[in-house]
């Protein structure tokens, strides 16, 4: 009763939210940010300022945490029977809405008691600027498409990287520091605040959650049958208008919209791996700052009414999925949108035309504001995986790549080191094919449309060699970085490059007397050999080319090239 009253109020708009509007096209710096919260720190005893971690230039990262009356860690958050919203800004400090918006939203919460209840259930953890170098390199440029503020920070943080596509390889100081404390604090629900990118329309904010066949145990049930349409509710009473996230299938939205695919570098898919809601807010770019600024205040100020209306049900279901991920026999991979299932969707856009270019002299699109459109258009946001992983037993690490158990830890995955030697039935996959991108990305040469050939045998793991069970709430996480053909796994981000190199080689003049020799004992290897020469005209052409193909089926072939060293324990 209370949360409904609070609810009824602020959609009437009585004067106890008219005061938290944001006015004005300047957003605040990182110096500016955080002298407000510590003032805020030292005015209220709900509220307190933490630092979590280092950017990659040293500059300290912090953590704004309201909790009225249950402490400030998360044990004793959720003794208090709390779930947790956890808010993080400034990943695109070029996008600095969240961060103003998360300023009004502090202070609304702490200098309002009505507004204050709203946290009876929920706590609230903000990062108030996450890529804090990226916010210090301050300009006007760098965003074309965008319509204000005066100046904003930039996309890339101190080493150059869009920490938005750094969730799985962790490259960044600030990754490492955020998922340390996603881990501590296992948040609820996951927010992050943007700006778009795309096509013009009405809407002042695109709303990107989760892709919602990921979550399991309820959690997608949750998410789109009661928070989903409950967040649209807040916006419609706020008269803020609010679209579904969306790509389009042609150059304008009107030939057919499709929903995000978030794949585990980014945030939304990686918080999903963990059985968290992903909420991204993306405030469209081409609307007044003050205005996108407000939109973001209120789907957070929704967010957390939601949460907290809704906290037992979050809690059951977070718990049933956690349940679920742990107990299920198979996890599904590389995600892809399935093209059958369409439904038509309300859009108010705008009309549009083409005519020449001043630039090109070509046809140019576009956007008439002075003629809005309403319509339905096409909507596809069903997705299924195009892998189907049965869950081994676990996966055995090799003590050479320590890193990797080291990362998985990180993550609060369950790592132990085998103390004996031991025995085990394991899986073990060769590199067959995959392809890799021509330009750095992010810092890799990330490889893709990767496959495997899978041979089983019996491994002897050796003491400090390390096991990674199965049946663990974080199985998503492991199967996700340790299965090398998903598409952001540890070896697609080039983790393995180096079993990826031949390092031995041979002198064709010397090899010559060796494969003949080879050749006269094994009839099998000299048909394969005649086979390839009769089917490829090229090879049969090519001396060497036949040499390797001998080579590569001898003895003298190195066992380990393309293995891929992470195995899969099938009995131990």
């Amino acid at each position: 009763m209370r949360t409904l009253i609070i609810l009824a109020l602020l959609a009437a708009r009585l004067p106890v939210a008219a005061q938290w509007h944001f006015t004005g096209d300047t957003t605040v710096t990182w110096e500016q940010a955080i002298a407000r919260y510590q003032e805020f720190d030292r005015m209220h005893a709900g509220a307190q300022l933490f630092e979590i971690g280092k950017d990659d230039d040293g500059s300290p990262i912090h953590l704004f945490v309201i909790s009225d009356g249950s402490g400030f860690t998360p044990d004793s958050i959720r003794n208090a029977g709390k779930n947790i919203l956890w808010i993080t800004n400034g990943i695109h400090p070029g996008e600095p809405d969240g961060i103003d918006a998360s300023l009004l939203l502090a202070q609304a919460l702490l200098e309002s008691d009505q507004l204050m209840g709203l946290t009876v259930h929920a706590a609230l953890c903000i990062v108030p600027v996450y890529n804090v170098s990226g916010a210090k390199r301050r300009g006007s440029f760098s965003r074309a498409n965008q319509t204000g503020p005066v100046e904003y920070g930039f996309r890339g943080n101190a080493r150059n990287l869009d920490l938005n596509r750094d969730f799985i390889k962790a490259d960044a100081s600030n990754t490492r520091a955020l998922e340390a404390a996603l881990v501590r604090w296992d948040p609820d629900v996951y927010f992050e605040t943007h700006v778009s990118d795309g096509a013009d329309h009405q809407y002042v904010m695109e709303l990107l959650t989760t892709q919602k066949d990921k979550l399991n145990g309820g959690l997608s049930q949750f998410m789109t049958r009661t928070m989903i349409p409950e967040l649209y509710e807040w916006m419609e009473r706020k008269e803020m208008l609010m679209c579904p996230y969306f790509e389009t299938e042609g150059e304008t939205p009107e030939e057919g919209l499709f929903g995000f695919h978030d794949s585990p570098r980014y945030s939304t898919g990686y918080n999903a791996l963990f059985d968290r809601i992903g909420i991204l807010a993306e405030s469209h770019m081409l609307k007044p700052f003050a205005d996108r600024v407000n939109a973001t205040f209120q789907l957070l100020l929704a967010t957390l009414a939601v949460m907290d209306r809704h906290g037992e049900e979050l809690t059951r279901v977070r718990a049933n999925a956690k349940r679920n991920t742990a107990s299920m026999n198979e996890i599904g991979l590389n995600w892809r949108l399935d093209t059958t299932v369409v439904e038509r969707i309300p859009w108010e856009g705008y009309e549009t035309r083409y005519e020449p270019s001043a630039v090109s002299g070509r046809p140019r699109l576009r956007y008439d504001r002075s003629k809005p459109t309403n319509t339905k258009v096409p909507w596809k946001d069903t997705y299924r995986p195009s892998i189907i992983r049965q869950k081994p037993n676990g996966y055995l690490i090799p003590r050479a790549w320590s890193n990797i158990a080291m990362r998985l830890k990180a993550e609060g995955v369950e790592v132990t080191e085998v103390p004996t030697a031991t025995a085990y039935s394991v899986e073990v996959d060769s590199i067959a094919e995959f392809k890799t991108v021509q330009q750095p990305y992010e810092g890799h040469y990330l490889h893709r449309d990767i496959r495997c050939t899978t041979s089983s045998t019996v491994y002897v793991a050796q003491p400090g060699d390390y096991y990674v069970r199965t049946g663990q709430a974080t199985d998503r996480y492991i199967m996700e970085t340790l299965e090398p053909e998903g598409e952001d796994s540890f070896f697609a981000w080039g983790f393995f490059d180096s079993v990826l190199q031949q390092k031995e080689w041979f002198s064709d003049y010397v090899f010559e007397d060796l494969a003949a020799e080879l050749l006269k004992k094994d009839p099998a290897l000299k048909a394969a050999l005649e086979a390839r020469r009769a089917s490829d005209p090229a090879f049969a052409e090519d001396a060497w080319a036949q040499l390797y193909f001998v080579y590569q089926r001898s003895p003298y072939f190195e066992k380990s090239y393309r293995k891929y060293p992470i195995l899969r324990v099938i009995r131990s």
